[in-house]
């Protein structure tokens, strides 16, 4: 391993430290960063080629870590795995730029999401890294992202399952209990149960949205939107049965941009798996819920889901959720037979409730409901699991990938 090392300053220890670390496959890009770092006039630096392997070695020998490191991911066979390594090794105030040699969007956006503040493909220039590090700020230029909020889909295996009561109190929780601006899309175009169960009126203001696609801006949406409360917003229709909705492919991600622009959470209830909106949801979602029931044909069902899901470009993250929307205690599925049929378990198991919940669906209210282990606490882990970690922009790599480990 080459090491090109400029003015590092050394601890009680003799062990070397820098403010900026570099770990990079060869040696014309360790060239183009050796140009940087005289160029900005960095005089605490480590600039080194090497992997990962090599950069945890370095890392954890050294009293403190620096305040930038730029890692090459072009040997890495799995990226994320690789830095979540290297996350043990180091405080969280580090600032990570990755460094590879595909121009991956899947990768850049993956990245993003776990922390790194940027990711540059090579070939490597002194020119883009001082646009990439601003040393005199002392930090990374922000990446811009074009959506703020996030898209999550709530699809049921069969009818009956729970999807809706499910996807609505998780959104109700989200935006009472965490203060989250949300909005509630109900896919079935034709009514769907949300609406009855918060106890107002459709306008088929998602009817009128995917009709006029090339007029939609901001204002015009949130017209569209039913208010339940200060932070939980409904966008649905109820249209005859008979009608047809003519509307063009691709309406909805144009709702969806406009959405994720206003609100923390768009939570969409898929309805029809056979309704071409549902594919359209599942490409532009950033999460899926799937729910089934303890029975051999929702068991079945969820196989060929989770393969319809899988196969499509997008292949968002998709979780399981066992719902029990009856009584029924002989008979069904138990879970060790449906993690073993299905392939992985259940992210929760959701407990049947007798009273708390229909009442609340009929009243078009919360459900008073308190057991340790009830309804509402599970609907309480869920929405945990879905945040997952406090309001991202100022939380560091690190700390991100130590939450995501737990």
């Amino acid at each position: 391993m080459s090491t090109t090392e400029f003015n590092s300053t050394k601890n009680n220890t003799g062990t070397r430290v820098a403010d900026f670390i570099a770990f990079v496959n060869d040696r014309k890009t360790e060239q183009v960063l050796k140009s940087f770092v005289l160029d900005q006039v960095m005089p605490h630096t480590h600039v080194a080629v090497g992997g990962v392997d090599d950069a945890i070695a370095y890392l954890a020998k050294i009293e403190r870590s620096p305040q930038f490191l730029l890692i090459d991911l072009q040997n890495s066979v799995m990226p994320l795995s690789d830095l979540g390594r290297l996350a043990e090794v180091c405080e969280p105030s580090v600032q990570v730029v990755a460094l590879g040699e595909r121009n991956d969007v899947g990768l850049f956006r993956s990245l993003l999401k776990i922390g790194v503040r940027d990711y540059l493909v090579k070939p490597l220039t002194v020119e883009l890294l001082k646009r990439t590090v601003n040393v005199a700020e002392g930090k990374v230029s922000p990446v811009m992202l074009a959506r703020a909020g996030k898209t999550i889909a709530f699809a049921g295996t069969r009818g009956g399952v729970g999807t809706t009561t499910v996807a609505l109190n998780i959104a109700r929780h989200l935006a009472e209990d965490t203060h989250r601006r949300v909005a509630y899309v109900d896919l079935n175009l034709y009514g769907g149960a949300a609406n009855s169960m918060l106890g107002i009126q459709s306008n088929n203001g998602l009817s009128d949205v995917l009709q006029n696609v090339h007029r939609l801006d901001p204002q015009y949406v949130e017209r569209t939107l039913i208010a339940k409360g200060a932070r939980l917003f409904v966008l649905s229709a109820e249209l005859d049965y008979g009608n047809l909705s003519p509307f063009q492919g691709g309406a909805l991600a144009r709702v969806l941009e406009l959405l994720c622009d206003s609100f923390h959470y768009v939570i969409l209830d898929v309805g029809s798996l056979t309704d071409p909106l549902a594919g359209d949801a599942f490409d532009y979602a950033s999460r899926v819920y799937l729910v089934a029931d303890p029975s051999v044909h929702s068991t079945r069902e969820t196989i060929r889901i989770l393969r319809f899901i899988e196969d499509r470009d997008n292949n968002p993250p998709t979780s399981l959720l066992l719902n029990n929307p009856n009584a029924a205690s002989t008979g069904k599925v138990q879970a060790a037979d449906f993690t073993a049929a299905v392939g992985r378990a259940a992210l929760y198991e959701i407990p049947f409730e007798a009273k708390a919940v229909t009442v609340a669906e009929n009243l078009g209210e919360a459900p008073n409901e308190k057991a340790p282990n009830g309804f509402n606490q599970t609907i309480m882990r869920i929405a945990r699991d879905l945040t997952g970690q406090p309001a991202a922009a100022e939380r560091t790599f690190f700390q991100k990938l130590r939450f995501r480990r737990r």
